[in-house]
C-alpha cells in the first residue's frame, strides 16, 4: 500500500489511487443556514455514462476512514470511468464549520456525510435534496431497516440515507475485573446495581497505580439519556417539542452526584488529562457505555483490553428504551450539477458488498444487508454482530426525529453536564440552564 498523508480540513483535491496494486484494506486492519425550500428531482433517470462528471465528496473522520473511502472510490471510478470523485475530510467540528460556510454560499459538496443532529437544518432550509424519487430506484432500500430509512426524514421527505447503524452497549473489561476480584456481570443489570458495581470497582482499583475506576460519568452521554427517557415512558422530542420536563433531566443528572460521592467514576480532573486516548482503552476504567461499533477502537488502546458487550442498564426488561441509531448518513447538495450521479454514488457507498468489505464495522453495522454480505468478519466484527443480533428483539425505543437545533441540544447537554460532574452546578440548576438553551434552539 502506498503511503499517503492526510490533512485535517483538507481542501478538495483530485485523488489518485490510495492503494497500490488495487489492494483492498483488510477489515479491522486499521485501527445560520439560509436558503429556499428543498427540491426533489422530477425523475430518477439513469445518468449519462458518456458525460464527463466530477463529484465533490466530503466526510468527517480520521485517516483510517479516509483510506477506506479512497479504496471504495477507486472501485467506483473504475466501474464508471467518466466520473471523477474529488475528496475532502476533516474532524467533526471543523467539518461542520466548513459545511455551514458552504451552505450559506450554496457551494456544498455534491455528496457529503450527514449527521442526524444536523439533518433538519440542512433539509428544512433547502440545502440538500429530498431523495424520495431515488429511493427504491437508483438508491436501493430493500435491504435497509425501514426505521433507518425513515430516520432520514424531515417533514415527511427523506434527506439523508444511513450507511450504517449502531446501538449503545455496556463494555466491560473482564480480565481487569477478575484481577480486581470483582465478579464480571452477566445478563441484565439495573441502574442501581450498575452504580454499586462501579463503586466496587473503584474501591478495588484504588490501590493500583494508576488507579482504576468503575467508569466515566455516564450521565454526560446525550444518547444514553434518551434511552433512559424511553425507559420512563418518555420521548426526547414529541411533536417538535421536548417530551420531558426539567425535573426529569434533574433526576437523570442527580445520578452524577451519587456516582461522584461514592467514587464510582473517574474524577473529571483525571478525565481531562486524557488526550487522544480513551480511558477504557488505557484500562483506567473497567466499564463504559458507548456505541458497540467502537469496540475495535477501545481494544486498540494502549492496554489492548479484552472487552465484552452487554446491554446498558434498565429496570424493566419489557422497556429497555433501546433503539437503532442511524450512523453515518449521506446527502446530496441542492447545488449539485449532477444529482443523478450523486445518487448512484450514494447507492454504491451504502449497498455495495465490496464497500462493506472495505469498511467492515468501522462505520457501524452496515445499514444494508447487501453491504454486510461483503464483510469477512474478524473476531471483533463477529462480537459486534452477535451483540446486535442478541438485542434485536429488545429494541423497543425510537431514535429522536430530526428537528432544528438537535445538534445544539446535544452540544449544550454535554457542556452543561460537565458542570454537574465537576460539582459546579446542582442537577436542578443545570437542568434549568439546559431548558433555557433548548427553548432557543428549538425556535
Amino acid at each position: 500500500m502506498t503511503s499517503r498523508s492526510f490533512t485535517r480540513a483538507a481542501p478538495f483535491r483530485r485523488r489518485r489511487h490510495a492503494l497500490a496494486g488495487g489492494a483492498i484494506l483488510a477489515v479491522g486492519s486499521l485501527a445560520v443556514l439560509t436558503g429556499c425550500a428543498g427540491s426533489t428531482p422530477d425523475e430518477a433517470a439513469p445518468p449519462d455514462a458518456e458525460e464527463e462528471v466530477t463529484l465533490n465528496f466530503s466526510w468527517w473522520g480520521d485517516a483510517s476512514r479516509a483510506e477506506r473511502y479512497e479504496a471504495a472510490i477507486d472501485i467506483f471510478e473504475e466501474a464508471n470511468p467518466n466520473v471523477t470523485i474529488q475528496t475532502s475530510f476533516a474532524g467533526f467540528g471543523d467539518y461542520w464549520t466548513a459545511r455551514n460556510t458552504e451552505a450559506a454560499s450554496r457551494t456544498l459538496p455534491d455528496v457529503f456525510q450527514m449527521d442526524l443532529a444536523y439533518l433538519a437544518e440542512y433539509g428544512g432550509f433547502g440545502h440538500v435534496l429530498a431523495l424520495d424519487d431515488y429511493l427504491g430506484e437508483t438508491i436501493q432500500t430493500d435491504g435497509i431497516d425501514p426505521s433507518l430509512v425513515q430516520a432520514g426524514a424531515v417533514d415527511d421527505q427523506i434527506y439523508g440515507i444511513a450507511s450504517s447503524s449502531s446501538t449503545l452497549a455496556n463494555l466491560y473489561n473482564g480480565p481487569l475485573l477478575e484481577q480486581l476480584g470483582v465478579e464480571v456481570p452477566e445478563g441484565e443489570i439495573t441502574w442501581d446495581e450498575y452504580d454499586e458495581l462501579l463503586a466496587q470497582i473503584s474501591q478495588s482499583g484504588a490501590a493500583l497505580s494508576p488507579a482504576v475506576y468503575g467508569s466515566l460519568d455516564y450521565t454526560q452521554y446525550f444518547w444514553l439519556f434518551q434511552i433512559w427517557l424511553g425507559q420512563q415512558g418518555l420521548t426526547f422530542i414529541e411533536d417538535g417539542e421536548l417530551g420531558f420536563t426539567e425535573d426529569d433531566l434533574a433526576e437523570w443528572w442527580s445520578r452524577s452526584v451519587t456516582l461522584r460521592e461514592t467514587g464510582a467514576v473517574m474524577p473529571r480532573e483525571r478525565q481531562a488529562q486524557f488526550e487522544g486516548v480513551d480511558a477504557l482503552g488505557a484500562a483506567e476504567i473497567a466499564s463504559d457505555i458507548s456505541w458497540a461499533n467502537f469496540l475495535p477502537r477501545f481494544t486498540e488502546g494502549p492496554a489492548a483490553p479484552e472487552l465484552s458487550l452487554t446491554m446498558p442498564p434498565f429496570d424493566d426488561a419489557d422497556n429497555t428504551g433501546m433503539f437503532l441509531k442511524p450512523g453515518l448518513m449521506l446527502s446530496i447538495a441542492t447545488n449539485s450539477e449532477h444529482p443523478d450521479w450523486a445518487a448512484e454514488f450514494i447507492d454504491f457507498l451504502v449497498n455495495d458488498p465490496e464497500v462493506g468489505a472495505i469498511f467492515g464495522m468501522s462505520r457501524g453495522v452496515p445499514a444494508s444487508t447487501t453491504a454486510a454480505e461483503g464483510i469477512e468478519a474478524n473476531e471483533l466484527d463477529s462480537q459486534i454482530l452477535a451483540y446486535q443480533e442478541e438485542i434485536a428483539d429488545k429494541l423497543d425505543g425510537t431514535a429522536p426525529p430530526a428537528v432544528n437545533g438537535l445538534g445544539t441540544l446535544e452540544q449544550t447537554f454535554v457542556t452543561i453536564s460537565e458542570d454537574v460532574s465537576y460539582g459546579a452546578a446542582t442537577p436542578e440548576e443545570a437542568a434549568a440552564r439546559w431548558f433555557a438553551e433548548a427553548e432557543n434552539a428549538l425556535r
